[in-house]
């Protein structure tokens, strides 16, 4: 997998800030369902959850105060 550029983050929401916190929030998650499984590695589970971001499977929604939050 070729890792995405900053440009396709900016354009997925208006801030780095924002694609960080959605990316941790969606590891984070990944990592609950497979921490028994043998071959769990958190790295992998980064790459998924900025895979599913870049890929429109998780998507961020700007918040009312004008930040951004994971839905």
């Amino acid at each position: 997998m070729i890792p995405s550029s900053t440009r396709e983050l900016l354009n997925i929401a208006n801030s780095k800030y924002a694609v960080v916190v959605a990316v941790a929030k969606r590891a984070r998650s990944l990592s609950a369902k497979c921490k028994n499984d043998e071959n769990y590695r958190l790295s992998t589970m980064v790459t998924r959850a900025l895979d599913d971001v870049v890929n429109g499977r998780v998507i961020i929604v700007p918040s009312k105060n004008d930040g951004s939050k994971e839905v």
